[in-house]
């Protein structure tokens, strides 16, 4: 073993020593950005097995694959061969319902759906039931049985509840859903913790045995955890409470999908004995990101306070850019990265630009074509979700699943063979009244009438195939997808094809072949099903290639766990971020979390730190006046400096550049017409009562037209007129003595 004993605690600091030593109970370590909580997490599982606990009885659990990698080689450089379970908690739950099969009454070679997966059964689900799935759409009802599932409701529980017309509508299709997911041998995401966790709960012998295999749990990312990787974690250490978690409330940014930031705030509730840790050193960012991050997390509430310290450089102020359009934005955002990589003050892949919406890229795009500047797009595997890698990929999944209908569907007639829609909507029907997959319903194609001639000899040839592709799924994943472009005549359909497009689908799909034999290359013993499990439960920034020179975009839940040396982070605005979900919560929980969400944008960033935002931009299909987000206003003005960049005559033009002071902003304001330094917009306002009190820049709500900001002011008295751009309804002019308005205080 390398690095034993005092070798693995030599670089550490006192703090991290104790997270890294403490080896019996329960163990609370509060993480701040770029605290190097990888480092400690890793050093204390070779901790652990230097003080003789064996690897079996080791589980860390951590959310992406791509981390989980990450921690796998930084363990096994420290102890070599280790074969500790590293793993995502999707990961695990699917490891412990295809081992503990039998008790769950499974197949253990069951598909995991992805979200399209999923609403296509929802879809099949609600049709079922007799509903219109114009009014109740799949994806809604999914992303309701989604939640159900995460907060450990079933079926049953959740028919009882139900109370609206909505809910109690879901509650018909919930349980059909699910016989259709057990009929065809599948599980979705949330079942991989769903199924898991209610184990845990109702079935002692099978939560003693895991309990007793894992008995040191680590956890990192607690912060993000939902009901059920609650319950998982809990029931997992009743009998031995070795449970160390990892994580940072101000970085809980997730709750949009189920996580509880409450799960990490009341963990010593949970364990009275805790011993808590604090890392509050960052290594990562200068004293001015820090400062600048740090005091905008200060105005929530829900966290447990700590400072953000660093021995780093104290580093230039944080850069607020204020454009004149979205596409200007852009434009002069790749500009910028070109100008400097040019200048060799960095290479591309060492700027990152940050969106709150996928949809903000497209812009971005263009500019990068325009400029001829590298680029990758985070937006998940869209290489696996190509055509006509899903279609192999379904022929795939029908090999380990034959019970699989989404996948005999998609596969059955591609390459054509003859099987028309009519024909299986026949072989459908059999298979129903029957109580068949329709893969077993092929085998009795001859005694449906209903189908004949080339559909008939379509089907049997293809049930031939499959059976003869099936023999060889003890060969390793790339031999497979080998055989089964060739054998099915896919490649060769693609490769006789005119459409000069499908020489380029042909070479992605020969590009399967690369990536499983990659796969098997890091995963030596791994199956086919397991080439398709770690395809299907990828992150979006799994497919992340930090090797390439090129500019990194991604949105910010994408961008946790990295870093870049500069970071941009676009459309800092209202209604974007934060997002205008969070602007009518009037709770402030959905404020609070993007406000978490722009932190941790803030605290990737190493070096250089940009924060952008525009006047106007076009955005789902309107032209809107923007207004900078109050989070700006909420800086600190001695970290912060403001530049107003507007193009006139073809050329851009940086005006007044400043560093806090409203002076100053005024002062820019009347020299470019932008007021890059709105007031800060909170969830709760007050009615004006001395008109005298209206400012240029102010922000103010009007019953009729929403939110907007002052621009204007003149006359005095009756006659004293005053404009307002609204964020929707362009600029308006009002009388002051007249209007009826909500200012937004600061």
């Amino acid at each position: 073993m390398e690095g034993t004993g005092q070798e693995l605690l030599a670089d550490l600091t006192p703090a991290q020593q104790a997270a890294v030593t403490q080896i019996d109970g329960p163990l609370l370590i509060l993480a701040a950005a770029g605290s190097g909580k990888t480092r400690v997490i890793t050093r204390r599982v070779a901790w652990l097995l230097q003080q003789g606990v064996r690897a079996s009885n080791i589980l860390a659990i951590t959310f992406t694959n791509k981390s989980a990698g990450e921690m796998r080689q930084r363990v096994d450089a420290l102890v070599p061969g280790n074969r500790v379970m590293i793993r995502t908690f999707h990961s695990l739950g699917a490891n412990i319902l295809r081992q503990y099969a039998d008790r769950f009454e499974l197949d253990r070679n069951f598909t995991i759906y992805d979200t399209d997966d999923r609403n296509k059964i929802v879809k099949s689900s609600l049709e079922a039931a007799g509903l219109d799935n114009s009014q109740f759409t799949p994806d809604r009802v999914g992303g309701t049985i989604s939640k159900a599932k995460n907060q450990l409701i079933t079926p049953v529980q959740y028919a009882k509840d139900a109370e609206d017309y909505y809910t109690q509508t879901v509650a018909k299709v919930y349980p059909i859903y699910q016989k259709k997911l057990r009929e065809s041998n599948a599980m979705d995401f949330d079942d991989l913790l769903y199924l898991p966790a209610l184990a845990l709960r109702t079935n002692e012998e099978l939560r003693a045995d895991l309990d007793a295999r894992f008995r040191y749990i680590l956890i990192d990312e607690y912060q993000d955890t939902n009901q059920s990787q609650y319950e998982i974690a809990r029931k997992l250490s009743v009998d031995y409470r070795n449970l160390c978690v990892v994580g940072d409330p101000d970085q809980s940014i997730y709750g949009w999908r189920g996580a509880n930031i409450k799960n990490i705030l009341d963990f010593e509730r949970d364990f009275p004995d805790t011993r808590v840790v604090m890392l509050d050193k960052n290594y990562r960012s200068t004293k001015m990101i820090l400062h600048a991050a740090g005091s905008l997390i200060e105005h929530n509430t829900q966290r447990k306070k700590k400072a953000l310290i660093t021995d780093n450089d104290t580093g230039i102020p944080v850069q607020i850019l204020t454009f004149d359009t979205g596409l200007d934005e852009a434009d002069q955002v790749v500009s910028r990265i070109k100008q400097a990589v040019a200048a060799k003050k960095h290479k591309y892949r060492d700027t990152a630009i940050f969106v709150r919406i996928n949809a903000l890229t497209r812009t971005l795009e263009s500019a990068f074509v325009k400029y001829s500047v590298p680029f990758q797009i985070v937006k998940g595997l869209a290489f696996f979700e190509r055509k006509e890698n899903k279609d192999v990929l379904a022929y795939l999944r029908l090999l380990v699943n034959p019970r699989d209908d989404l996948s005999f569907m998609r596969s059955v007639n591609e390459p054509a063979r003859g099987v028309g829609k009519t024909s299986l909507e026949h072989l459908r029907s059999f298979a129903e009244s029957h109580e068949l997959c329709l893969s077993d319903a092929c085998e009795h194609v001859t005694s449906i009438s209903a189908i004949k001639g080339k559909a008939a000899t379509g089907l049997k040839a293809f049930l031939k195939l499959i059976k003869e592709l099936r023999g060889l799924l003890e060969h390793a994943p790339e031999e497979i997808i080998k055989a089964v472009i060739e054998q099915t005549g896919y490649k060769e359909m693609l490769k006789s094809s005119n459409d000069p497009d499908d020489q380029d689908r042909l070479a992605n799909v020969e590009e399967l072949v690369t990536a499983a034999r990659q796969f098997s290359v890091e995963n030596p013993a791994a199956s086919l099903g397991d080439f398709l499990e770690q395809i299907t439960l990828a992150s979006d920034v799994d497919a992340w290639d930090d090797q390439q020179d090129c500019v990194s975009v991604m949105t910010l839940h994408s961008s946790k766990g990295l870093e870049f040396p500069i970071v941009y982070v676009m459309a800092v605005e209202e209604g974007i971020l934060p997002h205008e979900r969070s602007l009518r919560d009037t709770k402030g929980d959905e404020k609070e979390e993007e406000r978490r969400l722009l932190f941790v944008g803030m605290t990737r960033a190493m070096k250089e730190l940009n924060l952008t935002h525009a006047r106007l931009r076009d955005f789902r299909g309107q032209t809107l006046y923007a207004i900078p987000s109050g989070f700006l206003n909420e800086l600190p003005e001695d970290a912060i400096e403001h530049h107003v960049v507007s193009r006139h005559a073809g050329r851009t033009i940086a005006h007044d550049t400043w560093r806090g002071g409203n002076d100053h902003a005024d002062h820019a304001w009347e020299e470019t017409g932008v007021n890059p330094s709105g007031p800060v917009v909170t969830s709760s306002a007050r009615t004006t009562t001395d008109k005298a009190d209206y400012f240029s820049g102010q922000i103010v709500q009007h019953d009729q037209y929403g939110i907007g900001q002052v621009t204007h002011i003149n006359g005095f008295g009756a006659l004293r007129k005053m404009k307002i751009r609204f964020v929707q309804h362009g600029e308006k002019t009002f009388i002051v003595d007249k209007v009826k308005l909500k200012a937004v205080p600061k």
